[in-house]
């Protein structure tokens, strides 16, 4: 594909129509399961659009921007398929409901009586204690609940008004980094921009619980901005010093600051058990080192050194059952396993093994499983009788 705006203009627009297609298709899908999903809330997701082209027609008529749009339209993409998930989660009724099971009972239902009104006859119908036709309009699908959701809903909403200010903030933040003197100034202190970013992650560390914090959020995200530009910062300084290289090797003066600035962030986000985080910034890092430097010895040290230390921990925190299937893996993940935090070690399990329950003696679990049983002595009382039992109670 060509690099143009008239090429990839096309591309955002054949992405609309799928939107607009993948749209219907949840609406219809709503409806055949006895729900609505708000066309107010669709026709808010698809407007988004128009902002998003106004930007990329800012960004090559009065920018004159001449870099690489395929990074523009993939950032699109993503974005549209995260729209699409969240409208499909968002407008079923289970995913709200504070009685799943009953939510989900109901959808069934409707799926069960849109299938006998198809292929029961007025005998079969009768049979079952239903009238010899189904009401009228409703031969192909029962009676859907609408959705509650209106406009003043839709302004006022935070889906609505985060990807504008989004937008927003990507236009301004273009503005500073085509200003070459904010990038000298980013160049000359990225390191104070890392350490001051340190102080609010600190307040975050103290008042964070499980990963989250101020009513079950994560508000240390846009701290990942200052870590990327701090070091982004420190490797446009030093990335000419990296290309000298004695046997393959950059020297330790060179590279040392650079391991330093990757590190920096590692330490919070793990005390903030925020491990996904920790795998963004590896790969993130990885990245810009490649793209800088472009040598395969560099690569291979630096790049594989970060790829050896998330390894570790990720073979560290499998569950012990997947562990145990290779020798002496479990004997060398045990220091590992004791040194992560619970969090992450239960994450993986229900990203490997989430349809079995931990054992209740697992070190993440038991504090878990040993406040559910004290608050509920019957299910205590169960769990005492076998370890079959307890099993089942687990």
């Amino acid at each position: 594909m060509r690099n143009r705006l008239s090429s990839h203009f096309f591309v955002l627009l054949a992405l609309i129509g799928f939107e607009v297609v993948a749209y219907v298709a949840i609406h219809r899908a709503g409806l055949i399961r006895g729900y609505g999903p708000s066309w107010i809330s669709a026709g808010r997701d698809l407007m988004i659009y128009f902002p998003i082209i106004v930007l990329a027609f800012w960004l090559s008529r009065s920018r004159r921007f001449k870099g690489n749009w395929t990074l523009y339209t993939t950032a699109i993409l993503l974005f549209s398929i995260g729209l699409l998930v969240q409208y499909r989660l968002y407008s079923d009724p289970e995913y709200n409901a504070k009685n799943k099971a009953a939510a989900r009972q109901q959808k069934t239902d409707t799926l069960r009586l849109r299938y006998i009104n198809e292929n029961y006859d007025a005998t079969k119908r009768q049979m079952m204690g239903l009238p010899p036709a189904p009401p009228p309009g409703q031969e192909t699908e029962g009676p859907a609940r609408e959705s509650a959701y209106t406009i003043m809903n839709a302004l006022t909403s935070s889906y609505t008004w985060i990807p504008i200010f989004s937008l927003i903030g990507f236009a301004v933040a273009y503005l500073f980094c085509v200003n070459d003197r904010f990038l000298s100034w980013v160049q000359r202190n990225s390191f104070i921009i890392v350490l001051l970013t340190l102080v609010p992650l600190a307040g975050a560390i103290i008042y964070s619980s499980a990963g989250k914090a101020l009513g079950n959020t994560t508000p240390w995200e846009p701290s990942k901005v200052p870590f990327l530009l701090g070091f982004a910062g420190i490797l446009t300084a030093r990335y000419k010093d990296l290309g000298r290289t004695y046997w393959g090797i950059p020297r330790a003066r060179d590279v040392i600051p650079l391991i330093v600035m990757a590190m920096i962030p590692f330490i919070p986000f793990f005390a903030l058990k925020d491990f996904g985080q920790m795998l963004i910034f590896s790969g993130a890092y990885a990245t810009l080192y490649l793209v800088a430097v472009r040598r395969w010895p560099q690569l291979l040290v630096f790049v594989g050194s970060m790829v050896l230390v998330i390894s570790i921990l990720v073979i560290g925190a499998l569950p012990r059952d997947i562990q145990e299937k290779f020798p002496l893996l479990p004997t060398l993940a045990r220091p590992i396993q004791h040194a992560l935090p619970a969090r992450i070690q239960q994450r993986f399990h229900l990203w490997l093994d989430g349809f079995d329950p931990p054992s209740p003696d697992e070190s993440w679990w038991k504090k878990d499983y040993d406040e559910a049983m004290a608050k509920d002595p019957r299910m205590k009382e169960l769990a005492e009788q076998s370890e079959a039992m307890k099993r089942s109670v687990n």
